[in-house]
């Protein structure tokens, strides 16, 4: 404020004023255009900018650059990833030095276009300062080819960049170089009191991948002191327990250790938060002289809470025990790298082969007239079996599955990584075998099975049915589909009322499964 004139609101002023001027004046002129797409943003940006895509030709190199970046900001500010990255793309056809680098990348890889991310990085002038060079290596770890990132890596060098030890850990340890990546880490002691998260995650996998159990022993010693227990460290204690137990006893990790035991009771005592009310209802019903028909004579409460919490341990517990880590945390690479795909199928054949083994002595209370059915089947109950199975039906005539892989799909990507996994390891009939019989077979038995024949005893059939469907559409984690998880555990259920028996509910969840594997393997 001077001499009672507000200078901001001025500037404000003859801003606009000038910028009037330069659309009434300099209309056709290619810099008085680009400084004004310069002040807009977002939506604002693109309705501006467009139009003049189609008069750019005859503009400079330089022009038609700044053009394309400025789209590609306003298209990214606007959550149009595709446009944004095509923009990306342009740019660095005119100008391969330009920051746009990681962006165009990243659209790239996400459109199954490696190669030509990667020849985009190959062909980037080098520049001049380590942090963006670090940035650049990063990304290619994250998006490209196990090499990538080692041969970005050396080019720095090369350049005389000195690279810091995280970034060059991870490009090291990326390219199967364990002991380069142990190297890194090692020799940096500079960064040590500052350490991330994200850092000391890199140090606990570095030291995993080696199979090194003291130095996880100690960076879990050191992070619990540093920050207290967690669940990522929790999950890392699993893995060491099971790489070397004695490693995992040390005094420094007793928290840890209290805190996977809490884990575990709090998933084998969740049947709990259903079984006692129905328990405790089916006691009324007792004294007041109305008695349920269970589904299956020898299937009880008990049977119900131990089947459940089997499986739900062994689904949680045996990737934690593999992987020392959430899955979750792979959803960025997973797509793309053909190892994460192979060890999730792998950890997918553990856990259902120990939930199997554990499911045993419930399975064995089912007589074969349980499994098999002993009432008369109709064709007209094939309606409601046919109404679960037409999003799949018709996706598959269509040329792909319901479940779409968007990216933002943690469920879906999950489920397709499987998939692509069990392929890897045994073909079409492995992925068919686990995904469309085993699972099935194993699911059945839990929630129609033993969940539903247990609540049976206890509440009526409506009422069992629908606590069971949801419990099965809870176990799937997948909110985007819960509705038709919570529709075919229903019907399931009804088709085992109605042929008392689990091999309807198991031919209908067979199918559907069959049809999402043979949709994505095709």
């Amino acid at each position: 404020m001077v001499g009672g004139v507000d200078l901001d609101d001025a500037a404000a002023k003859d801003l606009e004023t000038c910028k009037t001027m330069l659309e009434q004046q300099h209309a056709s002129d290619p810099e008085a255009k680009l400084f004004l797409l310069g002040s807009k943003f977002g939506k604002a940006a693109v309705t501006y900018g467009e139009p003049m895509l189609a008069e750019s030709s005859a503009w400079t190199t330089e022009q038609r650059t700044r053009l394309h970046t400025a789209l590609s900001h306003a298209y990214a500010a606007g959550h149009d990833e595709r446009r944004a990255g095509e923009q990306a793309v342009l740019v660095l056809q005119l100008d391969p030095d330009s920051e746009q680098l990681i962006p165009a990348m990243r659209y790239l890889a996400k459109a199954k276009r490696v190669d030509e991310a990667g020849q985009l990085l190959a062909s980037a002038p080098v520049p001049k300062l380590a942090w963006q060079e670090s940035a650049r290596i990063r990304a290619a770890v994250e998006l490209l080819p196990p090499a990538a990132g080692r041969d970005e890596l050396q080019r720095a060098r090369d350049a005389g960049l000195k690279i810091d030890a995280p970034t060059t850990a991870r490009a090291l340890r990326r390219a199967g170089d364990t002991a380069g990546a142990q190297a890194a880490l090692g020799a940096d002691t500079t960064s040590r009191a500052g350490e991330t998260g994200e850092a000391r995650q890199l140090r606990l996998d570095v030291a995993f991948d080696a199979g090194a159990t003291q130095a996880v022993a100690d960076a879990l010693g050191d992070w619990v002191r540093k920050s207290g227990v967690s669940a990522p460290l929790g999950y890392a204690y699993a893995r060491l327990i099971r790489m070397d137990p004695m490693a995992a006893l040390r005094p420094d990790l007793l928290p840890l250790a209290a805190w996977l035991l809490f884990f575990t009771a709090i998933l084998v005592l969740s049947p709990a938060i259903v079984l006692f009310p129905a328990h405790y209802r089916g006691t009324v019903r007792a004294r007041l002289g109305k008695p349920l028909e269970p589904l299956f004579a020898r299937i009880g409460l008990r049977h119900a809470w131990f089947a459940f919490a089997v499986l739900v341990a062994a689904l949680q517990l045996v990737p934690i025990a593999r992987f020392g880590r959430d899955v979750s945390d792979w959803l960025p690479t997973l797509g793309a790298s053909t190892d994460l795909q192979r060890q999730l199928a792998l950890s997918q054949i553990w856990a259902t082969g120990l939930a199997l083994l554990g499911l045993s002595w419930v399975a064995t209370r089912l007589s074969w007239r349980d499994w098999l059915g002993s009432g008369r089947w109709r064709l007209t109950w094939l309606i409601p079996a046919l109404c679960c199975l037409a999003p799949a039906i018709l996706g598959l005539l269509a040329g792909r599955h319901v479940l779409q892989v968007d990216g933002a799909d943690a469920h879906a990507t999950l489920i397709v990584a499987l998939i692509t996994g069990m392929k890897a390891l045994g073909g079409l009939p492995l992925a068919l075998l686990m995904v469309a019989v085993v699972v099935p077979i194993c699911e059945e038995l839990v929630f129609r099975g033993c969940l539903l024949g247990g609540l049976s005893r206890h509440l009526s059939f409506g009422w069992a049915n629908l606590w069971q469907a949801t419990a099965f559409a809870a176990l799937h984690q997948d909110p985007k589909r819960a509705l038709f998880y919570l529709l075919l555990g229903l019907v399931a259920g009804w088709l085992t009322r109605k042929t008392k028996g689990l091999t309807a509910p198991f031919l209908l969840h067979a199918a559907n499964n069959a049809i999402f594997v043979v949709t994505w393997a095709g």
